[in-house]
């Protein structure tokens, strides 16, 4: 293969919109690794790290537009930038967004504009976020790679003005029911959220959404602003947002444990909160939340189903005795040598929920983002293993794996091929900007590993859960017949996906 690249001089691309061109252009027939992007500093230190520089990407200006692959010919390149011109162009003149060169502009142009979405490269956020909360606009910035002393600024800036500042790094966002970045869609209902965590903001909305009810605003924080530098300041900024809209008559909070500076403020602050509350801080004791008056949550399944017991809602995630019992016969069949968990994640939330939950089972997890440093993975998958593919290692220069599936598929085949293997867990999150059929992508890949354990007299279980809603354009109930079409194992949510794993690996312990 060859690299091939084109510049586009003077052409600005925001970098979400770029993430999603990254993905199509890797999906393309005959693309080994491509990459899209600003001419920036650290878009020019990426495409040395992959292999992907040619001296004229190097010469470019930041304001330059970049599409660089590694391809089996340049008709293959030319292909699949063509592909890419097609997919992203407006249907019709009527299609066609008004461009302005800046937030203020925009401003001008439609005044009743107030909030503005940053996706600029992060060495650029605060600078955008100082023009656009100067311009009296809330913003929402999905910038990441952001100093904290940066993102310090930007939210005491925005404190001032009396304007919320949600990221950096915020993936997840819905207000007045239009869905940000990249939010599932939900249906509108009486609950605030405020989180220092995407998928778990995502995941709680999902519930409620599948369970009849909805949400009035879900606010994403970032995930450093509960750390000691930033100090909290969008999260209790968030909160009196909630607390002052009409449409939010419950409140639901949630992050892994703050920095113990910033966890007291925050309790002193739930302290005096009005509206009903339910308070999940991951690693949080239940007394220090209840002597808030808040309701505690011991994970997000619970956190979902204790905020809809406050509008008296029966609705239930199932029996998890039942997952013993679908255990008992998922173990049928395997060869006495299989015995091991791999679990391939998308992102650090789940990863985290999911090793907590089988870690007694397991008796320890390998892992490049685990619980404790001893068991730092180095090199290939060995014994337990969990594997976080949202990590800087698998994304440099890719898009996130919710977006761009391509980047955990060659783990299916690689831990089916140790026959030491029993089952392989994963997780599916459906985005706006992410591949049409997720599901579908990996289902061949799973249906070729599940023929490999038979032709080496096992079986290998496959258990997977899908984060969307019926009103995301993929759909999950699609999504996850798909995936049981294939004979994958689909439970509800994540917990219970680590639970059923958990069994499995009880199961064939005993039986060695």
């Amino acid at each position: 293969m060859s690299v091939f690249f084109i510049i586009q001089k003077d052409r600005y691309i925001d970098s979400l919109e770029t993430l999603s061109e990254t993905a199509m252009l890797n999906d393309q027939p005959g693309i080994g690794t491509g990459y899209v992007g600003m001419a920036t500093e650290v878009f020019k230190e990426v495409t040395k790290e992959i292999g992907l520089t040619a001296p004229e990407i190097l010469a470019a200006a930041d304001s330059d537009y970049v599409i660089v692959a590694e391809a089996e010919s340049e008709e293959a390149f030319n292909k699949a930038i063509e592909k890419l011109r097609t997919e992203s162009a407006p249907v019709d003149d009527e299609e066609k967004p008004v461009s302005f060169r800046t937030s203020a502009q925009a401003k001008e142009h439609e005044p009743r504009a107030n909030l503005c979405q940053i996706s600029v490269p992060g060495e650029y956020a605060l600078e955008e976020a100082k023009k656009a909360l100067n311009a009296g606009m809330h913003i929402c910035v999905f910038s990441n790679n952001v100093p904290l002393s940066d993102e310090r600024e930007m939210k005491e800036l925005a404190r001032e003005k009396g304007l919320l500042c949600m990221g950096p790094d915020c993936g997840v966002a819905n207000i007045n029911g239009a869905a940000l970045v990249l939010s599932s869609i939900n249906n509108r209902g009486p609950f605030g959220i405020v989180g220092a965590s995407g998928t778990g903001i995502q995941h709680v909305a999902a519930i409620l959404h599948e369970a009849g009810s909805g949400v009035s605003q879900t606010i994403g924080t970032g995930g450093n602003d509960l750390k000691e530098p930033v100090g909290g300041i969008t999260m209790l900024m968030g909160i009196d947002a909630l607390e002052a809209d009409p449409e939010t008559k419950y409140i639901i909070l949630i992050s892994r444990k703050p920095a113990d500076s910033v966890l007291k403020k925050l309790l002193e602050r739930i302290s005096g909160m009005k509206k009903p509350r339910v308070v999940f801080f991951m690693g949080c004791d239940r007394e220090t939340i209840e002597a808030t008056g808040s309701v505690w949550a011991e994970n997000l399944d619970d956190c979902a189903l204790r905020a809809l017991e406050l509008i008296h809602s029966d609705y239930s995630l199932g029996s998890i005795d039942e997952l013993k019992e679908t255990a008992k016969e998922a173990v049928k069949g395997m060869a006495p040598e299989q015995k091991y968990l791999r679990g391939a994640y998308t992102g650090g939330t789940y990863l985290d929920e999911a090793m907590r939950t089988m870690w007694d089972a397991a008796g320890g997890i390998w892992s490049n983002a685990p619980l404790s440093p001893e068991w730092k993975l180095k090199g290939d998958s060995r014994e337990h293993t969990c594997i976080d593919y949202g990590e800087e290692e698998y994304t440099l220069g890719r898009p996130h794996p919710a977006i761009d599936a391509s980047i955990r598929k060659p783990a299916i085949l690689k831990e089916a091929s140790d026959p030491t293997v029993a089952v392989i867990v994963l997780d599916v999150i459906l985005t706006p900007p992410g591949h049409p059929d997720p599901c579908g992508y990996m289902v061949p890949d799973i249906i070729k590993a599940q023929k490999m354990a038979a032709e080496r007299g096992g079986k290998i279980v496959f258990i997977a859960s899908v984060l969307g809603t019926t009103a995301d354009w993929q759909d999950i109930r699609k999504q996850e017949q798909e995936l049981r079409d294939a004979g994958v194992i689909v439970c509800r949510t994540n917990y219970r996906a680590a639970l059923l794993c958990a069994e499995i690996v009880k199961l064939r312990r005993d039986a060695q």
